[in-house]
C-alpha cells in the first residue's frame, strides 16, 4: 500500500507522488462506454443496479455508523484491485484498518491510502499531525481524481460531525464531477448523509438489518435503497438487499 503523510501545509508531494508512479495524463485512460460500471462484488446489489457503482461519476454510499458502508466499499475495492486496477482512498478521519481491507480482499499494493484527521489535516510521519487546514484534504481529493488511471477513487467521511458535513455540502462537487466524467474511474463518496448535492449521479441509502457471527465477523445484512441512479432514471427509488 503505498501511504500519503505530510506534515507540509500544501500538498506538492502528493503530486510528485503521483508523477512518480506514472499517473496524470502519462497513464493511458481507459475507454468508458455508455453507463460503465465498477462491480462491488456484492451480486444481489449488483444485479440492483445493473452491473454495479457508475464509472465516471460521483457515487455516494450513504447511512448511520455501522450500516455497512465501509464493507460495501472495501468489496468495491477489492474487485477493482483484483482486476488489475489501482485505487485511491481519501481518508478524512484516518479510520481505515488495513487488516479488514486485506481480509477484504484489497490487494493493498494497489492502494494508494491519503491518511487525514477529523479536522482535515493530513498526517504527518510517525503519526504526528500536520497542520495542513481542512482545504488541503479537498485539493488532495480533486488531484487524485483528476490524475486520472483510477479505477476507483473514494473519499470517505465517516466520523465527521454534523457541522464538518455540512462545510463539505458547500464544496464545489461539479469540479470532482467534471473531474471524472468520460473516464473510468468511480468516485465514491462515504458519508452519514448526502453531501455532493445534485453533483452525484448515484446515491445509495444503507441500513444494517442483522450481524452474522461464528467466532469472527463472517457478515453484514444490509437493506440497500437506490434513491438516485442516473444510468436507470425509470427505475424510481427501490430496495435491495446484499449480505
Amino acid at each position: 500500500m503505498n501511504v500519503y503523510k505530510s506534515s507540509a501545509t500544501d500538498i506538492r508531494s502528493l503530486r510528485t507522488l503521483i508523477r512518480e508512479h506514472g499517473l496524470g495524463h502519462t497513464l493511458p485512460q481507459r475507454a468508458q462506454t455508455r453507463h460503465a460500471v465498477a462491480p462491488t462484488g456484492i451480486e444481489q446489489l449488483d444485479i440492483r443496479l445493473g452491473g454495479g457503482l457508475l464509472r465516471g461519476a460521483i457515487c455516494e454510499v450513504i447511512g448511520p455508523c455501522s450500516s455497512g458502508r465501509t464493507g460495501l466499499l472495501l468489496a468495491a475495492l477489492a474487485r477493482c484491485t483484483r482486476a488489475g486496477e489501482i485505487a485511491a482512498y481519501v481518508d478524512a478521519t484516518d479510520c481505515l484498518d488495513q487488516r479488514s481491507a486485506e481480509q477484504a480482499g484489497v490487494e493493498l499494493e494497489k492502494l494508494l491510502w491519503i491518511r487525514c484527521n477529523a479536522g482535515g489535516r493530513l498526517c504527518g510521519q510517525q503519526g504526528a499531525w500536520g497542520h495542513a487546514p481542512s482545504d488541503d484534504v479537498w485539493q488532495a481529493a480533486n488531484l487524485i481524481a483528476a490524475a486520472g488511471g483510477f479505477g476507483v477513487v473514494a473519499i470517505d467521511l465517516g466520523g465527521l460531525s454534523e457541522r464538518q458535513l455540512g462545510r463539505w455540502q458547500k464544496r464545489a462537487w461539479m469540479r470532482l464531477k467534471h473531474a471524472v466524467e468520460g473516464s473510468s474511474t468511480t468516485l465514491a463518496v462515504l458519508a452519514e448523509r448526502h453531501v455532493a448535492g445534485s453533483a452525484a449521479d448515484m446515491v445509495l441509502r444503507l441500513q444494517r438489518e442483522h450481524t452474522a457471527w461464528e467466532g469472527l465477523l463472517e457478515g453484514i445484512g444490509l437493506q440497500v435503497e437506490v434513491v438516485k441512479d442516473r444510468a436507470h432514471r425509470a427505475d424510481g427509488k427501490a430496495a435491495g438487499r446484499a449480505a
